[in-house]
C-alpha cells in the first residue's frame, strides 16, 4: 500500500476507528446482565449492526422476513 498517497487523498490508515467501532458494538450488545442463546444472538446482531449504521429501515425488512434458523 502506498501510505503516503492515501493519507495525501483523506483516507484513515490506521486501525483505531475500526477498533472503536468494534469495541463499541461488542460493549453495547454485551452490556452488564445481558446474556444471549446462541441462536438469540446470531437473531440480534444483524438489528443492532442495522441499528448502529444507521442501516435499520433498509434491511429491517430483510431480517424481520428471513426464515428461523
Amino acid at each position: 500500500m502506498n501510505y503516503m498517497e492515501l493519507r495525501e487523498q483523506g483516507w484513515l490508515i490506521g486501525s483505531g476507528v475500526i477498533e472503536s467501532a468494534a469495541k463499541q458494538f461488542k460493549t453495547r450488545f454485551a452490556g452488564p446482565g445481558m446474556r444471549w442463546s446462541r441462536k438469540g444472538a446470531e437473531r440480534l446482531i444483524p438489528i443492532r449492526a442495522a441499528v448502529m449504521g444507521n442501516q435499520f429501515d433498509r434491511i429491517w425488512s430483510s431480517v424481520y422476513n428471513s426464515p428461523p434458523n
